[in-house]
């Protein structure tokens, strides 16, 4: 029986090759602007280099010290209240909050921009959880209203860190600044 031997250096050579190509003909024209053949330009490649780096997702936020606070509380039937934090536009926060029963919320911002009042809602529903990150489209305060409309208490807990600077509980018809309690 005869064993047949195969050279490595084909395959190699192949290798290597294949690779220039996909450098020369896509990776300079996509990354780089760099298009020595022309077919970045035809093929729209070389568009993709003039485009800005995407940073929307990162954000710094002036003098921001990252702050923590975790708050409970108990709803009684068709009770209702507020929480929201004071921020900066671009500042933004993790936040987890859980009830022990379902319950009505709606996170959502109010601000002064130009005289006019401006509140949009970003999340509208009822759960009795949930968590997620949250990043500020203005300056204002930013919250979430609670709302139990069962007939049994329910408690609720949120927690979050992020880049705010004051808190404040709005329930029963007041408004009432909170201590941002750390962990």
């Amino acid at each position: 029986m005869s064993e047949v031997q195969t050279n490595p250096i084909k395959p190699l050579l192949f290798s290597a090759a294949a690779a220039a190509v996909v450098l020369v003909f896509a990776v300079w024209p996509a990354e780089f602007g760099f298009d020595p053949t022309g077919v970045g330009k035809l093929t729209g490649l070389k568009a993709l280099s003039d485009q800005p780096a995407q940073t929307e997702l990162y954000n710094t936020v002036e003098g921001g010290e990252i702050s923590f606070d975790t708050k409970t509380w108990e709803l009684l039937p068709f009770e209702s209240f507020e929480y929201k934090y004071t921020m900066k536009e671009g500042a933004g926060m993790v936040f987890s909050w859980t009830a022990t029963a379902p319950v009505e919320y709606d996170f959502h911002t109010d601000a002064m921009m130009d005289g006019e009042e401006i509140s949009d809602s970003f999340e509208i529903s009822k759960s009795d959880g949930v968590s997620g990150s949250y990043v500020a489209p203005y300056d204002g305060i930013h919250g979430i209203f609670f709302e139990n409309l069962s007939t049994e208490p329910v408690e609720v807990t949120l927690t979050t860190r992020g880049f705010y600077t004051a808190a404040t509980l709005f329930r029963d018809g007041g408004e009432i600044p909170m201590p941002i309690n750390g962990e």
